[in-house]
Formats: structure tokens, C-alpha cells, sequence
């Protein structure tokens, strides 16, 4: 026995004596070493590393616990500022401790009444232990919950083609319910749903999320809940056209006018009217007619409002009404009187007076109303010799109506003028 052992002691001493002299075999023995550690601290689970992750999310827990007590968290969690977090794993999961493997959860389910409230937080990972959380806790904001139902506004977006009409024929729901805080509740004027045509040059379905807006069309956080959050739509696209409205007054009115008036103008808003529908039914068309306004009895300007006739197989019409204008006048009559005689106005009476011609043809043109009542005896035709000297002049031959104001007549007398002479 004890010779084997010193032969086992001889072999070790010249193993050791060519280790400890042989740099090759040192580097070797090191390695050998590092893989053996290695494989000591994978299988042994009680040997730790702390492990120290900075800016993590804050993540909540319990939100439907809160809700069931009619309460709801008014602070805005993704504001929060991140935590750092300190992790106790094994050397095998030491990798793995990411900020996506590990968290810091804001537990509500604990919160029983609305106010300010202090909340620790709670790290959890599936790779290892969490020691330590900072800041432990955060202050939030629980308000009491309320609900109400919004309208669902649909805006395009997008390649929003001039030459295309776009309708949403279809929304469901129309309105959503939106739940949260109550005083973030009342800023909720609508939810808009966000749809993108690009492309689009024919009817289809689309669903997309909505957005809570307030009065001024911003987003409202996420402490607002809608439900549902997405929207099933039918948009209809089609070509449109713009097609004028015919004004012409033949057919734009209908009916008879009162003897000595007639219709001056036809004055039509819109002029022009968007259509949509099938290609091939827009080619067809090339403008619009309208109900005709009924003038029976009318004396005056008027305005009245018309349907514009039903067109078949358009999708959209931008006005189904039209704002007509008629425009009223009386007549303009012309008469004439032949061989008037002239008489002299303003003769002194101590003065003869002489005229060349004592006889005038007038023609009269004016207002229907007074032309046409005018009989032979109330037109009077005279020159005016008021305050002239004895002499020879050239004086215009005048009209007077009896009853009547010659200015709005236009008065033409032949001769227009005579030689007067006065002794």
C-alpha cells in the first residue's frame, strides 16, 4: 500500500512540476476552471445577484375592481414618472431581468373611496425577487365614476378626391357609452372615428377605433373608457358632379300676371347644385329644373322657395331646394295724341301773343297704369310766356297732365319748339 502511494505522489509531484512550468497547460487548467464555475452557479439556485433596472412603467391592476364600486382613477398613469426597481435573481436568469420582464403595478383593487389617495407599488417578474421599489408608492386621484353616451362623428382622411363624393351610410354603433371620472366626463363632446379613402373608388366596409374629443376637438386621456372602442362603418363612394340650375323664365314660373305687369327676371340660389351617382347617370345630365313659382295675381318682386324635381338613381343632392327670385314691373305703354292745340300760360294782358303753329302731336310712354287711363282731354300742350317783353322768341312746347305727374312720363311733342311773337 504505501508503495502505491508514493507512486501516486511521484506521478502528481512531475504533473505539477510540468504544470507549473508549461504556460499552455496553465491556460488550459483557467478554462477548465471558468466552464466548471459556470456550470455550478446554473444548477445552483441559491447563489443571487442583485439587479438594479431603471426607468420602469408603471402598470395598473384592479381597474375593474374599482369600477365595480363606482369609482374611477382620474390621474393619468402613463404621466407618472417611471420607477427604478431592484431585483434579487439566480446568475442563469441574471439576462433575463429586463424592463420587459419586469414591472411596477399600481394596484387599485384596494381603493374603496374616492379622494386623493397614497398607493404603494408592487414590483412583480417571473425571474427572480423584487426587493426593492422606488419611489414605494405614487399619489393618485379616484373620482366617482359616471357614464354617458356621446355621438360618433366620422371625418375623412387621406387622398380625399375633389371629383368624389364620400357618405357614411351606416355607423354602428352611432353613439357610445363613455365611462370614467365624472368631472373628465362632462369635457366629452364627441367621439370621431378617423377613416382613410386613399385609394377607395367604390363603396365598402371598414371598421376603425374612435377618439374622445373634447369642444375644441382635442383628445381626452385615457382615463375615459368607450364602449366599444371600435366602430363598424358602410361608406358609399360615387362621382359627383356640379350641375346649373335652370333660371330660364319660360319655365322657371307659371301663371298669369295682372293686365300691365310683367316679369322683368328669374334670379335662382344656388346656380348650382352637387349630384352624385353612377357615371353613366351623370353623363346624361346636363342641369337641373325646378317646380315652377305659380305669378297669378303677383304686382310686385317676390321670393319663394322650390323643389328642385326628384332625379332617379342619384345617391346625394347637395340642395333638394332652391331660393327663387321673381322680379316684377309694371309695363311700360305708349300712346300718342295727334293735333293738340297749344295754348299760352303767363300772357300779360296788355300783350298779344302769336304763335307760328297752334297745333302739336304728343306721344306719352310710361307707367301702365297712368298711359293707359290718359284720355285726349288730359293732356294739355302750352309754351309759357311768363315775364317775356313784347318780341319774337323760339319756346319749347310743354305737356301737363291733368291729375298726373308728367316726370314719370317721357313726353315727345312735334313740333318741339314754336316761334312766339309778342305786341
Amino acid at each position: 500500500m504505501k508503495n502505491v502511494l508514493a507512486i501516486i505522489k511521484s506521478a502528481l509531484g512531475k504533473f505539477w512540476g510540468v504544470l507549473a512550468h508549461n504556460l499552455g497547460w496553465k491556460i488550459v487548467s483557467i478554462v477548465c476552471a471558468m466552464f466548471l464555475w459556470s456550470y455550478i452557479i446554473s444548477v445552483d439556485s441559491s447563489i443571487t445577484s442583485i439587479k438594479t433596472l431603471a426607468n420602469v412603467e408603471i402598470a395598473t391592476s384592479g381597474l375593474t375592481i374599482l369600477q365595480s364600486r363606482d369609482l374611477a382613477l382620474l390621474t393619468d398613469v402613463s404621466t407618472l414618472d417611471p420607477v427604478h426597481v431592484r431585483v434579487e435573481t439566480s446568475q442563469s436568469y441574471y439576462s433575463r431581468v429586463t424592463n420587459d420582464t419586469v414591472r411596477a403595478e399600481l394596484d387599485l383593487s384596494q381603493i374603496t373611496k374616492a379622494g386623493v389617495q397614497q398607493v404603494d407599488l408592487i414590483g412583480v417578474t417571473t425571474y427572480g425577487k423584487v426587493v426593492q421599489v422606488t419611489p414605494s408608492s405614487v399619489e393618485v386621484t379616484i373620482e366617482n365614476r359616471g357614464s354617458r353616451y356621446v355621438p360618433v362623428n366620422v371625418e375623412f382622411t387621406g387622398d380625399v378626391k375633389s371629383n368624389l363624393w364620400y357618405n357614411i351610410t351606416r355607423t354602428n354603433p352611432a353613439q357610445v357609452l363613455v365611462s370614467g371620472p365624472s368631472s373628465l366626463l362632462q369635457s366629452v363632446a364627441s367621439a370621431r372615428v378617423q377613416i382613410d379613402v386613399t385609394g377607395q373608388t367604390a363603396s365598402y366596409d371598414r371598421s376603425a377605433p374612435l377618439a374622445l374629443l373634447d369642444a375644441q376637438g382635442n383628445e381626452i386621456g385615457s382615463a375615459l373608457t368607450a364602449s366599444p372602442s371600435f366602430i363598424m362603418m358602410s361608406i358609399d363612394v360615387y362621382p359627383k358632379a356640379q350641375l346649373s340650375v335652370n333660371h330660364n323664365i319660360d319655365t322657371a314660373t307659371v301663371g298669369t300676371l295682372p293686365e300691365g305687369y310683367e316679369i322683368t327676371g328669374v334670379d335662382v340660389q344656388p346656380e348650382t347644385v352637387t349630384v352624385a351617382g353612377e357615371q353613366s347617370l351623370l353623363d346624361e345630365l346636363d342641369e337641373l329644373s325646378f317646380e315652377p313659382i305659380s305669378v297669378d295675381g303677383r304686382t310686385s318682386s317676390f321670393t319663394a322657395i322650390s323643389t328642385i324635381n326628384a332625379l332617379r338613381d342619384i345617391r346625394y343632392i347637395s340642395s333638394e331646394q332652391v331660393t327663387v327670385t321673381v322680379y316684377i314691373a309694371e309695363s311700360t305703354l305708349t300712346d300718342s295724341f295727334q293735333a293738340l292745340p297749344v295754348s299760352v300760360r303767363g300772357k300779360a294782358a296788355d300783350r298779344t301773343v302769336t304763335l307760328s303753329v297752334d297745333k302739336a302731336d304728343v306721344r306719352l310712354s310710361g307707367p301702365y297704369s297712368l298711359v293707359n287711363k290718359l284720355e285726349e282731354g288730359d293732356v294739355n300742350v302750352y309754351v309759357d310766356v311768363t315775364g317775356l317783353e313784347k318780341g319774337q322768341y323760339e319756346l319749347p312746347v310743354s305737356v301737363a297732365i291733368d291729375g298726373g305727374d308728367p316726370s314719370n312720363l317721357t313726353v315727345e311733342t312735334d313740333p318741339t319748339v314754336v316761334t312766339v311773337t309778342i305786341e
